[in-house]
Order: structure tokens, then C-alpha cells, then sequence
């Protein structure tokens, strides 16, 4: 199981002032001879490792005019990709049965099924689909897809739609978090 989240920003800003912390103390009471660091994480067992470059994604959507989404209902789509590399199939216990599938979540703040933005613009939220045609939910998983050795690039389009509230043009923005199952 992979989740993105951003508490783990917090703890690298936290690990480095408890690193320059520890510095001071050591620096200034070095009579003492000891000094304790407690660190906690996981390590977990997943069958890819994502691309670098695909975990955090900054998509700029462009500028679209009002009048365009009161028309179509949508801005236009906007595609990007998670790429998984180094999938195998086997589990590293063999007592366990190896990986078959996968499925994907996003998730953020909710807004009549979609993703909800933030900003001054108003009466739009974010649409996510993968190429087939499913559209995500927050929160929700998209269907269950077959997990293949080697590489993967998932692809999804993102476009801003109506949210049934009065359109008002401003800027607009939003993060989104991703988390992808192995079974």
C-alpha cells in the first residue's frame, strides 16, 4: 500500500529542527557524552516503485474563459500519469500469494462527486478520469486493474466542470493526494 501524504513534509521540517536542536545542545554541553535521536517510520512490501518525478506533479491548468465552461459544462482535459517501474509479481514471502491487482484512489476535499477547488474563482470543481473512462470519486477507489511485471504508466485526464453554483472567474487551485492498493 502507497499514501501520499503531506504530514511527511512536516516531519522532515520537524527531524531537521530536532537535528539543529541536538547540534546546540551537543555543542554547548558536550561534558554530558550522550544524546538520544527517536526516529519512527514503516517499511513496506509493495510489488512497483513509483517514478520519482510522478509523486508530486504540479499541473497548471491553463486559463479558461467563463463563458466556454457555461457553454460545454467543462474546461478542456488536461492528461498526466503515475508511472509504476520495477513491478513484480512475487511476493518476497512465499507463503503468501503473489500480486495480481491494484487499485487507485485520489483524494481531497469533496464537491458534488468531484474535487474541490480553492481560490477566488467559483462554481467549478476538478473531474478526474483514468483512459478508460471512469471517473474518480474522493475517497473512492477506481476499479481494480491487473498488475503487469515491469512498467506501467497509469493515465488519467483531469478537466474543471460546473458544480451547479454561479460561475465566478479568479484563480483557482487544489492538491490532490493519490494511493494506490496491491492485492
Amino acid at each position: 500500500m502507497l499514501f501520499k501524504s503531506l504530514s511527511l513534509r512536516y516531519s522532515a521540517v520537524y527531524f531537521l529542527l530536532l537535528g539543529v536542536s541536538l547540534i546546540t545542545k551537543i555543542s554547548f554541553a558536550n561534558t554530558e557524552g550522550f544524546g538520544r535521536v527517536n526516529m519512527t517510520g514503516s517499511i513496506v512490501e509493495t510489488p512497483c516503485a513509483i517514478e520519482v518525478g510522478d509523486r508530486e506533479q504540479t499541473l497548471f491548468m491553463g486559463n479558461h474563459p467563463v463563458s466556454k465552461i457555461i457553454r460545454e459544462g467543462q474546461g478542456p482535459k488536461k492528461e498526466f500519469s503515475i508511472r509504476l517501474f520495477g513491478c513484480t509479481l512475487t511476493r518476497l514471502d512465499p507463503s503468501k500469494p503473489d500480486w495480481k491487482n491494484f487499485k487507485v484512489m485520489f483524494d481531497g476535499e469533496e464537491d458534488k462527486g468531484h474535487f474541490k477547488t480553492s481560490g477566488m474563482a467559483s462554481g467549478v470543481a476538478l473531474r478526474i478520469s483514468d483512459h478508460l473512462g471512469n471517473v474518480a470519486s474522493p475517497g473512492v477507489h477506481l476499479p481494480e486493474r491487473d498488475l503487469m511485471a515491469d512498467n506501467m504508466h497509469l493515465k488519467y485526464t483531469l478537466n474543471l466542470v460546473g458544480n451547479q453554483e454561479i460561475l465566478q472567474a479568479g484563480d483557482h487551485q487544489l492538491t490532490i493526494r493519490f494511493r494506490i492498493d496491491y492485492n
